[in-house]
């Protein structure tokens, strides 16, 4: 029997968008508490599974270590370690459309 998700009749990701607005939720409350919470997202999600006894038709979106840290970075570790570089908001938002690309 499928887990029951509110929405899922309509919209069959809602389970995780509703997980991943928990996550942002506990990271901020983590944060204003002076807790630190990393998101791991490198691991065999059916290997944990099977670690963890799973029900067959749950899976596993993310591993969260929550605790005292000794310091919070001072810009994201993406930044830090030349991943990834920040884009101008103007960049990321867009208005009643999708910009087509060409």
């Amino acid at each position: 029997m499928a887990a029951l998700v509110f929405g899922r009749r309509t919209l069959p990701e809602m389970d995780v968008a509703s997980a991943a607005c928990a996550i942002q939720n506990l990271w901020l409350a983590a944060r204003a508490e002076g807790l630190g919470l990393g998101w791991v997202s490198i691991f065999d999600p059916q290997a944990l599974a099977r670690l963890l006894e799973f029900p067959h038709d749950v899976r596993p979106i993310a591993i969260l270590c929550l605790g005292h840290v000794e310091q919070f970075y001072a810009e994201p570790m993406l930044v830090q370690q030349g991943w990834r570089q920040p884009k101008p908001l103007e960049e990321l938002l867009y208005e009643n459309s999708w910009p087509t690309t060409g």
